[in-house]
């Protein structure tokens, strides 16, 4: 276990759970509820104490590092904020996944309260996160120009993945809002006059409003897609149906052919069938040719002409 003083606070930073029992010695909170709060909880979670005014508390575990290639991919670290003190415990490496430890240690003795150094941490994970949406955003932009240059359906399906990428991302994002609003709701409003408070919560602001927008951008992109299928499915009915009334006086004909009169000069012709046969095959080449030339076989999506949406 690692003490920390920090001016008017301290920070317990502690590296293994059973760390939790020397703190009976230095502070007073339930280590019971909390040490019951460890082994349970394996996800984001939050629980509030205000049941004695001057001595309201947070505690719960918060996902911090969050890979969006496997469900179950993910590290958390368990926190315990109170009065002039802040319990934190992350038993898989101690590192956060952020800056130096040094650094956060030095950013947070600038801090004036524990709320305002547990703040500090939330900050530097969210640096963390936005890097990651950065990112994303790359991939984002190269995406919108795909759906120009080459679209089809693995370009759809590219659409839904980063769907469901920027999904992951805001779920990851949602419980620090759900902190900044628990931070104010326990221990009051003097806490929002601190600086790190409010640097933090621009920050988290920030990181919610870019996935609200690039949630938009890929709805749009959805949109745009439906809209280019549907025009090029009421492209092809329309053909068939005009296909289907031009072949109405062929069938009618071959129809007629199938009755079997007494008087067939054709049954007389020595490559009748292999005239017939040619003529079929032939028939369907033109026509699937002629499909084909359309843009109507195969992939929906795709385009004739290139860098064009609809044609």
């Amino acid at each position: 276990m690692k003490k920390h003083h920090m001016g008017e606070w301290i920070w317990y930073a502690l590296e293994k759970i059973e760390e939790i029992d020397q703190l009976k010695a230095d502070v007073d909170i339930p280590i019971e509820d909390w040490h019951k709060i460890i082994n349970e909880k394996k996800g984001n979670y939050l629980e509030m104490d205000t049941s004695i005014i001057g001595k309201e508390s947070l505690s719960g575990s918060l996902i911090y590092n969050r890979k969006i290639e496997e469900r179950g991919d993910y590290e958390l670290f368990y926190f315990y904020l109170f009065d002039k003190y802040l319990i934190t415990l992350d038993y898989h490496d101690n590192s956060l996944h952020l800056n130096k430890r040094s650094d956060i240690i030095q950013s947070a003795s600038n801090s004036i309260s524990s709320v305002d150094g547990f703040m500090v941490i939330l900050g530097n994970i969210m640096t963390d996160i936005l890097y990651h949406i950065d990112t994303y955003e790359e991939k984002l932009d190269e995406l919108i120009w795909d759906v120009k240059e080459k679209n089809s359906t693995k370009t759809l399906d590219k659409i839904y993945q980063s769907r469901h990428e920027i999904l992951i991302w805001k779920n990851v994002m949602m419980p620090f809002l759900e902190l900044k609003f628990a931070i104010e709701e326990a221990f009051g409003d003097d806490v929002t006059d601190g600086r790190d408070y409010k640097r933090v919560s621009k920050r988290i602001q920030r990181g919610l409003t870019l996935v609200d927008e690039y949630e938009k951008e890929l709805n749009n992109l959805v949109h745009f897609e439906e809209v280019v299928s549907q025009h090029r499915g009421n492209e092809i009915m329309k053909t068939l149906t005009v296909f289907t009334a031009l072949c109405t006086p062929i069938m009618a004909l071959g129809a007629l052919w199938g009755m079997n009169f007494k008087y067939m000069p054709e049954l007389d012709w020595k490559f009748g069938y292999a005239i017939s046969l040619a003529l079929i095959v032939l028939t369907t080449v033109l026509i699937y040719a002629y499909l084909k030339t359309r843009g109507w076989m195969g992939d929906l999506l795709k385009a004739k002409k290139k860098n064009s949406f609809f044609q």
